[in-house]
């Protein structure tokens, strides 16, 4: 019996444990289980989250692009886009508006396998910075059979058109003349010399700057000239690229500063083609304070425009050329050919005897003779242009864009100009050459928008010259938009408040020279023009070119 029992209790014994490691080994595959079905409704939820952030990233940039191609997408003096107002997901005029800087997207919208099974659901926000008007970050929350996940990531929405810059240069900034005393507020776009992008572009040992902001306080008699909201302005989005080339950042250069960083730099084949060292800020950076640089970020870039290409505008499209465009569209087509003057737009229109008189020597010296080169169309409204000149005042006025051949224009005296375009304050005055004669403007005294009729930038004269724009004398100031498609030269402690845009840059000593020359304290004050006020035969690109930079990834 005494036999019997001790095998009973060791076989007893032996089941239990047997039981045991059953129920362990059962124990560890639920275990296994349930990490493995949490690690794989954690993963479906990651997934459902990133499904939902590249969908409406992708989402997010169709409409920026969509936004900037519609004509009437206003317009803000700093750090400007146009989806800050809001987004407009399904394109039909209902505009989802932010709620304290946010918009939902999505709410709950489902992710499905490939069989069409929900494996996940996301939510989409879209967070817009309070301060940048370029700065949008979207977040995606996703879930899955109660696993949750957040990833997110922030943008910067950005246009590279023309008049988005302080200064657009071409390929003649190659020559480098970008450099010594100057300042530049706003951004600079610089296409330089595809056959040599070793060559400097901006190489400056002084005191160059470039800064994000502007207050136009600090000059003299600027201010009252200007629209309330674009006399002072924090945060203009100011970046540099060049496309082909090199900088040069030494001395006292500075380009951004600590506590206001510009947006980005964006040279040729990136930090190889940023040289030199400042010697004052931003160290780990060879000098320069920006929030992000790299190489030439754009894949598509906008080339240098040029009168004999086309210049897919919103006014120019349907044109061969702009030259063609500027010549059909302008209000009075003026040609000089020898001594003769003829109105070729619009066609059997005789002008004021001064008008001919003032253009047959082939150059029209708005000094102190007036000029009547005005016509009445056949509603009674005026066409041309007029100058007129009392106590040491200039005054031009323009009756929607003119365009003369053959010619160069000089402002001799201080001129107040009145842009007249139907309803709208604005007008382009077009100055081309013509059998090799012609195509300049030069610019002897300040040339101001007369505050009376309408404040800049919604009173506002374009400037386009085919050769050289030489903004002449101590402490002029010129405002207005400028094309030059050679070169654009200003003297020293000239201030040229607007936007430039030249084959070249160049800053000159004051004493009438025509050459470039380093050190020379003269400025451009980047002012944005809103779309709508923009003078329609300015060079432009429909919808410009849009930019979609990653800034940052998080996932959580």
């Amino acid at each position: 019996m005494r036999a019997k029992g001790v095998a009973l209790v060791a076989t007893l014994a032996l089941m239990l444990i047997i039981a045991l490691l059953v129920f362990g080994t059962f124990f560890r595959s639920q275990i296994e289980l349930w990490v493995t079905r949490n690690d794989t409704t954690s993963v479906q939820a990651f997934y459902a989250a990133e499904a939902g952030l590249q969908k409406y990233k992708a989402v997010l940039f169709q409409q920026y692009v969509w936004r900037e191609q519609q004509i009437n997408r206003g317009g803000g003096p700093g750090c400007y886009t146009s989806l800050v107002t809001g987004i407009d997901l399904y394109r039909n005029g209902n505009l989802l508006t932010f709620q304290n800087n946010q918009i939902i997207l999505a709410q709950n919208e489902n992710v499905v396998d490939a069989n069409g099974n929900p494996v996940g659901q996301y939510t989409v926000t879209l967070i817009r910075d309070a301060q940048d008007g370029q700065l949008f970050t979207l977040v995606s929350n996703g879930t899955s059979s109660g696993a949750k996940a957040t990833v997110q990531a922030t943008f910067r929405l950005s246009n590279t058109g023309y008049l988005e810059q302080a200064i657009f240069a071409g390929s003649g900034q190659a020559n480098k003349w970008l450099n010594g005393g100057a300042t530049i507020r706003g951004g600079i776009y610089i296409v330089g010399d595809p056959s040599n992008p070793d060559q400097y572009v901006i190489e400056s040992n002084g005191n160059f700057s470039l800064f994000n902001s502007y207050n136009l306080n600090n000059y003299p008699g600027i201010a009252s000239r200007v629209e309330s909201a674009y006399q002072q302005v924090g945060d203009l989005c100011a970046s540099v690229r060049v496309q082909y080339g090199k900088i040069s950042v030494g001395g006292s250069t500075q380009i951004g500063e600590p506590s206001n960083k510009v947006k980005g730099v964006f040279v040729g084949r990136g930090s190889q083609d940023i040289t030199g060292q400042n010697v004052n800020v931003c160290q780990n950076n060879k000098g320069v304070c920006t929030e992000a640089m790299g190489p030439f970020d754009l894949s598509n870039p906008p080339p240098f425009p040029t009168l004999d290409t086309k210049l897919d505008s919103d006014t120019c499209s349907s044109y061969p050329t702009w030259r063609a465009c500027l010549q059909d569209k302008a209000t009075l087509r003026i040609q000089r050919l020898g001594n003769q003057v003829y109105v070729l737009q619009p066609p059997n229109t005789t002008l004021d005897s001064s008008c001919s008189a003032a253009l047959r020597s082939g150059i029209l010296n708005l000094n102190t003779s007036n000029v009547d080169c005005t016509f009445t169309r056949l509603d009674g409204t005026r066409g041309g242009f007029r100058y007129t000149y009392s106590g040491g005042q200039g005054v031009l006025e323009l009756y929607g864009d003119v365009t003369l051949e053959g010619v160069d224009v000089i402002f001799n005296q201080p001129t107040a100009y009145r842009a007249i375009s139907g309803d709208a304050k604005k007008a382009t005055l077009v100055v081309l050459s013509e059998s090799g004669q012609g195509g300049n403007i030069d610019i002897n005294g300040n040339l101001l928008p007369d505050s009376s009729h309408g404040l800049f930038p919604n009173h506002v004269l374009g400037l386009i010259a085919e050769k050289d724009v030489y903004q002449r004398g101590n402490k002029t100031y010129v405002m207005a938009p400028v094309y030059a498609g050679g070169t654009f030269r200003i003297e020293k402690d000239g201030v040229l408040f607007g936007s430039v845009i030249s084959n070249q840059f160049c800053t000159t000593s004051a004493g009438n020279r025509n050459n470039c020359n380093a050190g020379q304290t003269a400025e451009v004050v980047y002012i944005r023009i809103p779309y709508q006020n923009r003078p329609v035969l300015l060079p432009s690109l429909k919808g410009g070119k849009p930019t979609f930079q990653v800034l940052s990834y998080e996932r959580r």
